[in-house]
């Protein structure tokens, strides 16, 4: 039965991406022209949104252009879905699975000029016709060790492919070493910040904030925000809470990376503390009128995707997660955005770069073990990181390589 579902599911996934109506209908007048950019996921059309809000706008010349959005995964399509299915000026398609013929037939109906891929996804058929019909770009590249390695096993083939590409921009020097590795010609690559830093942030309104205050947030407290935590990270907040915690003047709020782990994080906390000190946030009677209330907890856990940002607004301190383990690291421009310098541990490998930009204006404090996180915890600062993000924000640089 459980074979059978999946099948069900793979089924349905291939026939979305593979017999998808891809019919101009009119989308391109005489003499039109379209631009192509691929993306994976929703993280992805994130960092991507203001780059594909600066090409639709064209400020430079007025024109308006024609994008068609390419994405791979599901979420990220309902994603791109809700915020372009209005717009006349944008076409959104499944990636295709790089199968020949349905790349061909894309560039065969729309009248593509340029072709983006963001970050590194590798597809031969895709790299061909986009380089036939036009011209490649990569924006926003990376290339681990790890994956390098891989891609070498293929040899003259992943070098063929990606060098039909007329430029490559990279995020880091790094990379930029490991892209010239794969065989990739040095004049092809530059060097440009990474695509999170034009990203724009939500922020919550006041009504929001005081939603927040009145059930959830201690705004008495020094309130910790631990966001995407990972295995055992959680333990060591726990741990450091009961050493700083004396005289009950924090609240800790913990978002774990995946809320497949909720159960878990609940046995450590009553390992430490009594079922009254915390309690999920889903579970927090937002009733201001109800008596028997439950709010302000010593300890909330974040069980609910979409929220953490939220918090990071509300947020005296915040750990970033992936950090104190040998995961890598996950972003630390979200807290940053909102003026929260970022608390994180020895392992930041995945977000070297950022890590680097924001270390040489003491944007982040890097941290070895919980005795150095206590006592910075009991300091607080305010940083304005306006200057930050306009310093670091090469969006225009990167659309000069590709329009003009």
């Amino acid at each position: 039965m459980v074979l059978a579902i999946f099948n069900i599911k793979l089924l349905k996934f291939f026939k979305s991406r593979l017999f998808q109506k891809m019919e101009n209908d009119d989308f391109l007048n005489n003499g039109e022209e379209a631009i192509f950019i691929h993306f994976s996921s929703v993280g992805e059309f994130n960092l991507t949104k203001e780059l594909i809000s600066e090409i639709l706008e064209e400020k430079k010349t007025g024109k308006k252009e024609k994008v068609i959005l390419s994405v791979m995964t599901n979420t990220g399509f309902e994603a791109v879905s809700k915020e372009y299915s209005e717009n006349g000026n944008v076409r959104i398609f499944y990636f295709p699975l790089d199968d020949f013929l349905a790349i061909r037939k894309i560039y065969k109906k729309y009248k593509i000029k340029k072709t983006i891929v963001i970050e590194t996804e590798i597809w031969p058929n895709l790299y061909y016709f986009a380089a036939k019909n036009g011209e490649l770009f990569i924006a926003n590249g990376r290339l681990t060790e790890k994956k390098l390695k891989s891609y070498l096993k293929f040899g003259w083939i992943i070098k063929k492919t990606i060098n039909r590409a007329k430029k490559i921009m990279v995020q880091s020097i790094s990379d930029k070493e490991r892209y010239e590795r794969l065989g990739v010609q040095r004049d092809k690559i530059k060097v440009y910040k990474n695509l999170k830093y034009s990203i724009k942030y939500n922020k919550i309104s006041e009504i929001q904030k005081k939603e927040y205050y009145d059930t959830v947030v201690d705004k008495n407290k020094k309130i910790i925000v631990c966001g995407s935590t990972r295995l055992d990270e959680e333990k060591i907040w726990l741990d450091i809470l009961k050493k700083i915690d004396t005289n009950n003047e924090y609240q800790l709020i913990i978002a774990p990376r995946h809320l497949k782990r909720i159960s878990d994080i609940e046995k450590m906390i009553l390992e430490r503390y009594s079922r009254d000190d915390y309690s999920l946030f889903t579970k927090i009677n937002k009733n201001k009128k109800n008596d028997k209330i439950t709010k302000y907890k010593k300890i909330v856990i974040v069980d609910k995707m979409g929220i953490l940002t939220d918090f990071y607004q509300l947020a005296d301190f915040v750990f970033v997660g992936g950090t104190l383990v040998d995961i890598g690291g996950h972003s630390i421009l979200e807290p940053l955005y909102y003026g929260k310098k970022p608390i994180i541990g020895k392992y930041f490998q995945n977000i070297e770069e950022i890590v680097k930009d924001a270390k040489e204006l003491g944007f982040v404090k890097i941290v070895e073990n919980e005795d150095e996180i206590v006592e910075y915890l009991k300091k607080f600062e305010n940083i304005d990181t306006r200057e930050f993000f306009e310093k670091n924000n090469e969006i225009s640089k990167i659309l000069d390589e590709i329009l003009y």
